[in-house]
């Protein structure tokens, strides 16, 4: 987190600003935005309850943490002696806590800030849900802002912080001694502060974040243009960020001064213009000046739009060159050379804050643009990275999450580490809700498939989600009470939806035809309470190569990436800077061979018959025609918190030629038949469950007695085949004629059981309106791919990325699109993300 720029860094910018009238940048706009922006709006924490266990149980950890575990006098130790005149560097009997927090560190206070953001959020969460913990956090979050209140009235200039003045007279040169991050911490204190105004409603912590922000004015208005530079050149946050956020609720022209003043247009404006200069550059010290400059956009409007672009710049930037296939990035927190993953991987990659902040930057880009995009990484972040950071069994989060092969998750202290990655973590899982659903004035936006509930008072619509994506590949949404008019609901389509499949809409049983607009399924109808909502998302095993060696690969399931276990072996961790590293012993194994006879791209492109899953109620696979299909098994990375991992492997063996895939059935053209699953259980193959059968009508629903029509338009090919979904065994069912006719016929499944795999469909057409036969069903309605992103290949769903490891240009779902992170199966990114 805390490290200092390179020298020529200063120099660039000092050369850049000296001749800059300090003025220029004293100059606030006036007042805030007349017209808002953001295109969407989010719920407040109060308004969904989210439900799914694993959440809950992350939640609970973290509240009983801040609530119980962490004695907060103790966090609230330095900020009073200061207050009373003392050093906490060199006072005596003040209890204080250690690492970061500790006597010797600079860094005091930090974690203050990151407390009150995240028990005022989990305040708002418990408000919705439980009304008796809500009560307990509010006395506990206005006690502290009492405290601090009473801290601050010993000050004549409202100063209030963890450690005497002098730190910042450091950094500015003005005096010699020690000195860290200073602004750093203050951004974290202000926000906070802020948080409890927001979200608890406590009107004092709006009055001490106010006066931080006239000491900040006081001080940085001073400053000469030499001065600021030096400043800028030390770690500080987002001060740009939360003296935005703070002139929306004291609408003071000192507040918005002080944002300028913090604004780095030196590093906004090659970014802007599409040039990675990241290089070198801090990560968790660069991200959150860009979440500021978006702030400033959203505060004051179109007219800073030049701040919109440099955010959204960055955010490509990111994710186009430097980010692995969890939405994490970086080594030894710093960004490095474009495009080169493979050679920074080892035990210090994806700084845990690094997450929490692309993630918010995320979610702010999607709420001005409704670009489906954002949403996407965002989920994919949130799992594999936000989720993955924490142990569930004792709620001690990461610092690094290792991306190379054979290395561990390490984990802080409850009381003596409190590293940044500590606090960020503290506020990851008391906003667990915050970025499932979304609404402009009439419509309702669901980007997150977690089980939850949603309260969107304003419109009288309330619903329940429920599903376990991607264990199952449905999700049922219940209306509970509903409007007397027409609501629009608009789902977002997964990146991840398997190739020439689709995501499917149903209405109380019945299959809904819709077209997918913009990255999303919209649904419009006066709803009824009782109504229920089908969503099927049928997901794959897919690819991701890193662009500086195609034959090191990742796998992922749905929204999940996917590790193999390397055992408990010599677990045991080394200093590194301020916090701790993983280590490995050697011998820990980190590749995979190909069978002889088999090229690695070949194997490649049939992923889904070389990485199998094994089980139907949890997420488990194996490996065919490899050397390790008996000793590698792959399960979720964010559930794996006890052992050594491999998220990526080298492939060994001959590469061979690329493989074009095969292209998806064309219009009209009927599924492939289902799998047979487990010879017990389940119901029958399911005869083109993905395809489309005829061009007119929609698929037949489960019948008990209807047959496959034989005179339809639907393809012949109904019969289920063998394995389905390669788990288990049996045969599916066949239908009469495969799907059909137009008008009382369907894909009938037989009687036989096992559970059915999905078979391949065509892209356009729709099954007959009949009903199926006994435990069968009729053609489905998915489409198939259209073209891919660049570097992907047309119409198919192949699951190999090439080149980088992200991509955030066309982000339109489709079969076809081929790649990483944000569409596992597309690729290189433009430079100005477009989408159709």
């Amino acid at each position: 987190m805390i490290r200092r720029p390179r020298k020529s860094y200063y120099v660039v910018l000092f050369l850049l600003l000296a001749s800059t009238p300090l003025k220029r940048w004293l100059e606030p706009k006036a007042g805030s935005a007349t017209t808002p922006v953001e295109k969407l709006q989010e719920f407040t924490l109060d308004q969904v309850s989210v439900s799914d266990a694993y959440y809950q149980d992350l939640f609970n950890l973290d509240v009983t943490y801040m609530m119980t575990t962490l004695d907060v006098d103790r966090l609230l130790a330095p900020f009073k002696a200061v207050a009373n005149g003392q050093d906490p560097g060199t006072a005596t009997g003040l209890n204080l806590y250690g690492g970061w927090e500790a006597a010797s560190s600079l860094l005091r206070g930090h974690t203050m800030g990151h407390y009150m953001s995240a028990l005022s959020r989990a305040y708002l969460n418990a408000k919705g849900s439980n009304p008796t913990l809500a009560g307990q956090i509010k006395t506990k979050l206005d006690y502290v802002i009492t405290q601090l209140a009473s801290f601050q009235a010993k000050s004549s200039t409202g100063y209030l912080f963890g450690s005497p003045p002098t730190q910042f007279d450091v950094v500015e040169g003005k005096v010699t001694g020690n000195s860290w991050v200073p602004w750093y911490t203050m951004h974290k204190i202000i926000a906070g502060l802020i948080d409890v105004y927001k979200f608890e409603g406590n009107a004092t912590a709006l009055t001490v974040a106010g006066k931080l922000g006239d000491w900040t004015y006081a001080r940085a208005s001073g400053w000469s243009a030499a001065t600021r530079t030096t400043v800028l050149g030390v770690e500080y946050g987002g001060m740009n960020d939360c003296l935005y956020e703070l002139y929306k609720y004291t609408n003071s022209a000192n507040h918005l001064t002080a944002a300028h003043i913090f604004d780095e247009t030196t590093l906004f404006t090659p970014i802007a213009a599409g040039n990675d200069t990241l290089n070198g550059l801090h990560a968790n010290a660069t991200i959150p000046k860009f979440i500021g400059a978006l702030n400033r956009y959203v505060t004051l409007g179109t007219s800073e739009s030049s701040y919109y672009t440099a955010a959204n710049e960055f955010w490509t930037l990111v994710l186009k060159d430097h980010t692995y296939v969890t939405g994490g990035h970086g080594e030894d927190e710093h960004f490095h050379t474009p495009g080169q993953l493979d050679a920074i991987r080892d035990n210090l990659n994806n700084e845990s804050c690094n997450a929490y902040n692309m993630s918010k930057l995320a979610r702010e880009l999607y709420k001005i643009t409704g670009d489906v995009k954002y949403a996407d990484y965002y989920e994919r972040t949130q799992i594999n990275e936000v989720l993955s950071a924490m142990n569930p069994s004792t709620g001690r989060t990461t610092y690094f999450k290792p991306m190379g092969t054979g290395y561990f998750k390490a984990y802080g202290t409850v009381d003596s580490t409190f590293w940044c990655c500590n606090g960020t973590g503290l506020e990851n899982y008391a906003k667990l809700g915050d970025s499932l659903y979304f609404h402009d004035a009439t419509d309702l936006y669901v980007i997150g498939y977690v089980s939850s509930t949603l309260s969107w008072s304003d419109r009288g619509l309330s619903l329940t989600q429920t599903t376990d994506v991607p264990v199952s590949n449905t999700s049922t949404i219940t209306i509970n009470t509903a409007p007397q008019s027409a609501v629009n609901i608009k789902f977002r389509i997964p990146w991840w939806i398997a190739a020439c499949q689709s995501m499917t809409v149903a209405v109380n049983g019945q299959p809904v035809t819709v077209t997918p607009d913009s990255g999303y399924l919209s649904v419009s109808r006066v709803w009824q309470a009782g109504d229920t909502i089908a969503l099927t998302m049928p997901a794959e095993v897919q690819v991701s190569r890193l662009p500086d060696n195609q034959n090191v690969v990742a796998f992922t399931y749905g929204p999940v990436v996917l590790s193999a276990g390397l055992g408990t072996s010599q677990m045991t961790t080394t200093a590194h800077a301020l916090t701790i590293a993983a280590t490995k012993p050697s011998g820990i194994q980190d590749t995979i061979t190909i069978n002889s006879g088999t090229t690695i791209n070949g194997w490649l492109a049939s992923i889904k018959t070389n990485l199998v899953r094994t089980s139907t109620t949890a997420l488990t696979f194996s490996l065919k025609n490899t050397d390790s299909n008996s000793t590698l098994t792959f399960t979720p990375q964010y559930q794996r918190y006890l052992d050594r991992y491999g998220v990526y492997f080298t492939l060994a063996g001959t590469t061979g030629a690329a493989v074009t895939p095969p292209a998806c059935p064309p219009p009209g053209t009927g599924g492939a038949g289902g799998g047979g699953g487990s010879a017990a259980t389940g119901t029958g193959g399911i005869g083109g469950a993905a395809g489309k059968g005829g061009t007119t009508g929609t698929g037949g629903g489960a019948g008990n007695s209807g047959t496959g029509g034989s005179t339809g338009v639907g393809g012949t090919t109904g019969t289920g085949g063998t394995g389905g979904s390669n788990i288990g065994t049996g045969t599916g069912g066949a239908g009469s004629s495969g799907s059909g006719g137009t008008t009382s016929s369907g894909s009938g499944g037989a009687t036989v059981t096992g559970s059915g795999g999905n078979g391949a469909g065509g892209s356009t057409g729709s099954g007959g309106t009949g009903s199926g036969g006994a435990n069968g069903q009729g053609g489905g309605s998915a489409t198939g791919g259209s073209s891919g992103t660049t570097g992907g290949t047309s119409g198919t769903g192949e699951t190999q990325s090439t080149g980088c490891s992200c991509s955030v240009g066309d982000t339109t779902p489709s079969a076809g699109l081929m790649g990483s992170l944000l569409l596992v199966l597309g690729t290189f990114v433009r430079r100005r993300a477009r989408r159709r």
